[in-house]
Protein backbone atom coordinates (compact mmCIF):
# COMPACT_ATOMS: atom_id res chain seq x y z
CA UNK A 1 0.00 0.00 0.00
CA UNK A 2 2.85 2.26 1.18
CA UNK A 3 4.68 1.66 -2.67
CA UNK A 4 1.21 2.46 -4.75
CA UNK A 5 0.62 5.80 -2.61
CA UNK A 6 4.57 6.66 -3.43
CA UNK A 7 4.52 5.29 -7.25
CA UNK A 8 0.80 7.59 -7.31
CA UNK A 9 2.95 10.46 -5.74
CA UNK A 10 5.80 10.26 -8.12
CA UNK A 11 3.72 9.78 -11.33
CA UNK A 12 1.14 12.88 -10.28
CA UNK A 13 4.59 15.30 -9.50
CA UNK A 14 6.05 13.96 -12.92
CA UNK A 15 2.59 14.74 -14.67
CA UNK A 16 2.42 18.78 -12.80
CA UNK A 17 5.82 18.89 -14.24
CA UNK A 18 5.00 18.12 -17.52
CA UNK A 19 2.03 20.38 -17.61
CA UNK A 20 4.04 23.42 -16.44
CA UNK A 21 6.73 22.54 -18.75
CA UNK A 22 4.34 22.08 -22.15
CA UNK A 23 2.45 25.24 -20.58
CA UNK A 24 5.66 26.99 -21.07
CA UNK A 25 6.70 25.92 -23.97
CA UNK A 26 3.71 26.56 -25.97
CA UNK A 27 3.61 30.27 -24.33
CA UNK A 28 6.84 31.07 -25.86
CA UNK A 29 6.44 29.24 -28.70
CA UNK A 30 2.89 31.02 -29.37
CA UNK A 31 3.80 34.49 -28.07
CA UNK A 32 5.16 35.87 -31.33
CA UNK A 33 2.12 35.05 -33.36
CA UNK A 34 0.26 36.97 -35.77
CA UNK A 35 -2.50 38.55 -34.28
CA UNK A 36 -6.34 38.69 -35.18
CA UNK A 37 -7.61 41.61 -33.11
CA UNK A 38 -9.68 40.65 -30.47
CA UNK A 39 -11.30 37.39 -31.08
CA UNK A 40 -7.56 35.81 -31.67
CA UNK A 41 -7.96 32.13 -30.85
CA UNK A 42 -4.33 31.77 -29.93
CA UNK A 43 -4.54 35.18 -27.44
CA UNK A 44 -7.05 33.36 -26.06
CA UNK A 45 -5.45 30.20 -25.50
CA UNK A 46 -2.24 31.83 -24.04
CA UNK A 47 -4.47 33.55 -21.53
CA UNK A 48 -5.68 30.33 -20.82
CA UNK A 49 -2.27 28.46 -20.44
CA UNK A 50 -1.17 31.81 -18.33
CA UNK A 51 -4.27 31.12 -15.85
CA UNK A 52 -3.91 27.74 -15.63
CA UNK A 53 0.21 28.12 -14.37
CA UNK A 54 -0.81 31.14 -11.79
CA UNK A 55 -2.94 28.52 -10.51
CA UNK A 56 -0.31 25.91 -10.20
CA UNK A 57 1.76 28.17 -8.93
CA UNK A 58 -0.85 29.92 -6.35
CA UNK A 59 -1.73 26.00 -5.36
CA UNK A 60 2.23 25.46 -4.75
CA UNK A 61 2.04 28.23 -2.43
CA UNK A 62 -0.26 27.63 -0.42
CA UNK A 63 0.69 23.94 -0.08
CA UNK A 64 4.46 25.22 0.94
CA UNK A 65 2.63 27.53 3.85
CA UNK A 66 0.62 24.76 4.86
CA UNK A 67 2.93 21.92 5.14
CA UNK A 68 6.09 24.30 5.80
CA UNK A 69 5.20 24.03 9.90
CA UNK A 70 4.82 19.82 9.60
CA UNK A 71 8.27 19.81 7.73
CA UNK A 72 10.13 22.05 10.47
CA UNK A 73 8.29 20.52 13.40
CA UNK A 74 9.24 17.10 12.14
CA UNK A 75 12.85 18.10 11.30
CA UNK A 76 13.15 20.12 15.09
CA UNK A 77 11.91 16.43 16.46
CA UNK A 78 14.71 14.34 14.79
CA UNK A 79 17.20 16.19 15.63
CA UNK A 80 17.03 15.32 19.72
CA UNK A 81 15.45 11.51 18.84
CA UNK A 82 18.76 10.89 16.99
CA UNK A 83 21.14 12.48 19.33
CA UNK A 84 19.04 10.74 22.39
CA UNK A 85 19.04 7.21 20.39
CA UNK A 86 22.72 7.60 19.35
CA UNK A 87 23.73 6.51 22.90
CA UNK A 88 24.60 2.76 23.87
CA UNK A 89 21.75 1.46 25.66
CA UNK A 90 21.37 -2.08 27.22
CA UNK A 91 18.23 -2.63 25.50
CA UNK A 92 20.20 -1.91 22.05
CA UNK A 93 22.48 -4.49 22.90
CA UNK A 94 20.42 -6.90 23.39
CA UNK A 95 21.53 -7.65 27.32
CA UNK A 96 18.67 -9.67 29.67
CA UNK A 97 18.83 -8.31 32.56
CA UNK A 98 17.65 -11.24 35.11
CA UNK A 99 17.46 -10.95 38.99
Amino acid sequence: MKQQKRLIAWILCIGMILVLFVSSAYIAHAAAHDCAGEACEICQCIARTEAALHSFALLGVLLLAALAPLFLARAKGRGRGARRCALPTLVGWNVRLNN
